[in-house]
């Protein structure tokens, strides 16, 4: 039955959009997002790329979709680019890394290039440095706010008391709200699994060990814990 199955404690924004047949997932998001307040006269531009790195980029930057000029579209993330696909939109970069180091690694960047680029107000700033190092006149604001969801703490506090299997992080945002009201000590002996060597550093800075998935995805993270599982770790 479904309620035997090791239980997950999944803390990402996003609901994970497929059941697993092995673990019992428990959706307890984190964070939830904010839009904030920009200078739209700079959506009145041409550019030569428009980057957007996240499913909730995209969803903040939606409305304002057919109003900025651009000629080719960049993300971060397979569920990036198909939410962006949805609305008819083609990709012309994806790393197959999904991290910002990946992206940077492949991004045909030149000295010249005009690149706008919608982050979350909280996003780290490499990807933007690095851009504008190589020479690249990149038009970088604040559109959302992560925030977190105090809704959630009451849940996770009875789910930990429950033992679960393990609990899964997808970003340092999300961390840092689960450390808002909690300690390590809460964690026991709780595997905890975090997509990209971002969200286990933010981890790691309080101590907390944590697996990792070769790919940034729920999917992978997901398949990571169901093999631990079909192994007997």
């Amino acid at each position: 039955m479904r309620h035997s199955r090791p239980r997950v404690i999944m803390t990402q924004s996003r609901t994970f959009e497929r059941d697993s047949d092995v673990l019992s997932l428990v959706h307890t998001p984190l964070i939830t997002t904010r839009s904030l307040p920009f200078d739209e006269t700079v959506i009145e531009c041409h550019y030569d790329w428009l980057i957007l790195t996240s499913r909730n980029a995209v969803q903040h930057f939606l409305p304002y979709m057919k109003k900025v000029r651009f000629d080719r579209l960049a993300t971060i993330g397979r569920k990036t680019s198909e939410r962006l696909e949805q609305e008819g939109l083609s990709i012309d970069f994806e790393p197959p890394d999904y991290s910002q180091e990946g992206f940077l690694a492949g991004f045909p960047a030149k000295s010249g290039m005009r690149i706008l680029y919608p982050a979350s107000a909280k996003a780290r700033p490499l990807l933007y440095d690095h851009l504008m190092a190589a020479g690249c006149a990149v038009e970088r604001f604040d559109l959302y706010q992560p925030v977190a969801n105090r809704a959630s703490e009451d849940r996770i506090r009875v789910l930990l008391a429950q033992s679960p299997y393990a609990i899964a992080f997808s970003s340092p945002s999300g961390v840092r709200a689960f450390m808002k009201w909690f300690t390590p000590r809460d964690l026991g002996n709780i595997n905890v699994a975090a997509i990209g060597q971002v969200t286990a550093d933010a981890l790691e800075a309080y101590g907390i060990k944590s697996i990792q998935p070769e790919k940034e995805t729920l999917e992978d993270m997901i398949k990571l814990l169901e093999d631990k599982i079909v192994g007997g770790v």
